[in-house]
């Protein structure tokens, strides 16, 4: 019997060795790469990038900025609206259609900025009141609009502290007839009971099975599989020491000191991106800093120059293929994102010389 427990803990070692080597089949080359148009077009518009274009949207000046990722020279669309309410998010889906949302109604117009459809967000959400936290339907999770092309539906969070009991976090709302359909999304099992609300800060990337989404406050990585409905969660280390931070559930009770040090003190997840060109996944993540800004540092700056920042690269089952600790306040992931070429990562703003430039660098990990 002990002779057969010792071959069982033999080959288990040996299949955990055998995860660790794979990690060592992956490198990652690191390039500069600036891009064309200004700093603007990613840190202070809505944007998303689709077929190798970065597509910004500028609510003031009704316009559309389409920037070429392989430069070519871009060009902009100018909208004349004719609706009164002003969008302030937007997807660019096609030149015949682009979605734009005030917050309470999501208009789709032609590239000239004509409507010829809406949907209103509130009007038939009552069929899903009992399914999701009864909040309103929250879009601040993405610098754009969440859409999903195969089902022609937009996505939307819903949480709210009042409520421990458990309920669905994300719902989509079909943009053809304005239904809702809530999906089989909660919170990570190390909340359940805990009252979250949008202070968790999720960050959600399209899967090939659905999607998937991390709390700013927790390691964990939670999967989606909208066809199947099943939710899997995967707790992915990238550093050392505190791995989940305290809900800001409660936040408006905290003293402005009470905050600062909870920043200082928490770890940070803010970003997760899914890579559809080389099936991988990209996770953003900091460690608490655990050390005080002297009474004549500025606590921004303190910030940005001393927190460790890291970039985990998984496979598409959620295994670590590569962690690696970037630059201290060289970069601002989240503003990052994924084209043909690779990670695309833009540099931190308040060490730029010239904000007419999109300067940043192309992160290849190479098999």
């Amino acid at each position: 019997m002990l002779k057969k427990f010792l071959i069982i803990c033999l080959l288990a070692a040996l299949s955990c060795q055998s995860k660790k080597e794979k990690s060592f089949n992956y490198s990652l080359e690191t390039i500069s790469h600036n891009l064309g148009g200004s700093s603007d077009l990613i840190f202070d518009k809505p944007y998303h990038i689709f077929n190798d274009t970065l597509f910004s949207f500028d609510s003031y000046q009704s316009k559309i900025i389409k920037t070429p990722l392989n430069g070519e020279e871009g060009n902009e669309l100018i909208l004349s609206f004719s609706f009164d309410e002003q969008p302030s998010t937007f997807y660019y889906v096609n030149s015949d259609s682009i979605i734009f949302s005030t917050g309470n109604t999501l208009f789709i117009s032609d590239q000239k900025g004509s409507q010829y459809h809406s949907v209103r967000l509130f009007s038939k959400l009552d069929k899903i009141k009992n399914e999701v936290y009864s909040e309103y339907p929250f879009d601040g999770f993405s610098q754009h609009l969440f859409y999903d092309r195969n089902s022609k539906s937009v996505l939307f969070y819903f949480a709210k502290k009042s409520e421990f009991k458990q309920k669905k976090v994300f719902a989509r709302i079909n943009l053809k007839n304005g239904e809702w359909e809530s999906l089989p999304s909660y919170h990570p099992e190390e909340y359940n009971n805990v009252p979250l609300n949008y202070t968790t800060y999720p960050s959600v990337t399209w899967s090939p099975n659905g999607f998937s989404y991390i709390y700013s406050i927790s390691p964990t990585i939670v999967n989606i599989d909208t066809v199947s409905e099943i939710q899997k969660e995967f707790r992915i280390t990238s550093f050392d020491g505190k791995q989940s931070a305290e809900p800001q559930t409660n936040r408006d009770e905290w003293t402005s000191n009470y905050f600062e040090n909870w920043v200082l003190s928490s770890p940070n997840y803010f970003k997760i991106i899914y890579d559809p060109f080389r099936k991988l996944y990209y996770r953003f993540s900091q460690s608490s800093l655990n050390k005080f800004p002297n009474s004549d540092d500025y606590y921004y700056d303190f910030l940005i120059k001393n927190r460790e920042l890291y970039l985990t690269i998984l496979d598409d089952e959620f295994n670590v293929v590569f962690n690696q600790s970037l630059p201290k306040g060289k970069y601002d992931p989240s503003r990052s994102f994924v084209f043909s070429k690779g990670l695309w990562i833009p540099h931190e703003i308040s060490t730029l010389k010239d904000e007419n430039k999109l300067y940043g660098d192309l992160f290849q990990v190479i098999k």
